[in-house]
């Protein structure tokens, strides 16, 4: 089960409501099926009261009325059509050649709000791309952590340079792990290595949450601490703290 809607998968996130929900699947195939059928049931009681050369013409009619509808529904339908029908809110999605095509919003949530307008752009651009290009947007979101270094007051021109200087300031080990997946992950984008996202829309997906989970840890936490300390920390306070903190080195 994936939270990425996927081509004949049973159970993903509706691009509607955003719930995981059950999907029934219905393609092109089996229109012509179900329009078939509906020929021979129309025809089963008829031939019964007519002549039997009739009834040749008419199983005549039937047979290549089987074999035609498929080629006459594609000249209508694009090969390979499916919808999907959500249980969640009985919503559906239109899906061509495996992909969906209907509805274009985008699964992937949206960035911190902490983050500057220009990453915002960055990742914006890359939720758009997403579904058509995993490897695009990857490198996208390579590029927006590299301008969110610079954001908390690094270089912003080595990525791992920075993550390096980040470690010996005391970032956890979580974090680290975090800001190297998207380093290498994104690296991998850029120039073709061991990981191969020109079809794992999975990995881009998640690092959308990882680098929201970064931005959360190293902009909107302190932020919100900074906040509380302004707001709570009487002014008296915070004299005496700085001439503590001082006195110690």
């Amino acid at each position: 089960m994936s939270d990425t809607p996927k081509y004949k998968e049973k159970k993903f996130k509706c691009p509607h409501c955003h719930v995981i929900a059950q999907q029934s699947w219905f393609t092109n195939h089996q229109l012509s099926s179900i329009i078939s059928g509906i020929y021979h049931h129309i025809y089963l009681d008829y031939r019964v009261n007519i002549q039997d050369y009739s009834q040749k013409q008419i199983v005549k009619f039937l047979n290549v009325a089987k074999s035609q509808f498929p080629r006459d529904i594609n000249t209508f339908l694009p090969a390979n059509f499916s919808v999907a029908t959500y249980q969640s809110c009985k919503e559906f999605s239109l899906w061509v050649d495996s992909k969906i095509v209907y509805p274009l919003n985008s699964p992937i949530s949206p960035p911190n709000e902490d983050l500057s307008d220009e990453i915002k752009s960055i990742y914006n651009e890359a939720s758009i791309i997403f579904q058509d290009s995993p490897k695009g947007s990857t490198a996208l979101l390579r590029l927006a952590l590299q301008k969110l270094l610079k954001q908390i007051g690094k270089d912003g021109k080595n990525i791992n340079n920075d993550i390096k200087e980040l470690v010996t300031e005391g970032l956890t080990p979580k974090i680290q792990k975090a800001l190297d997946l998207v380093r290498v992950v994104g690296n991998n984008a850029v120039h073709p290595g061991q990981i191969d996202l020109d079809d794992n829309s999975e990995i881009a997906s998640t690092l959308f949450k990882i680098l929201n989970l970064i931005a959360d840890e190293l902009i909107t936490r302190p932020k919100e601490i900074d906040n509380l300390y302004e707001d709570i920390i009487p002014d008296e306070t915070k004299n005496y703290i700085l001439q503590r903190d001082s006195s110690n080195n």
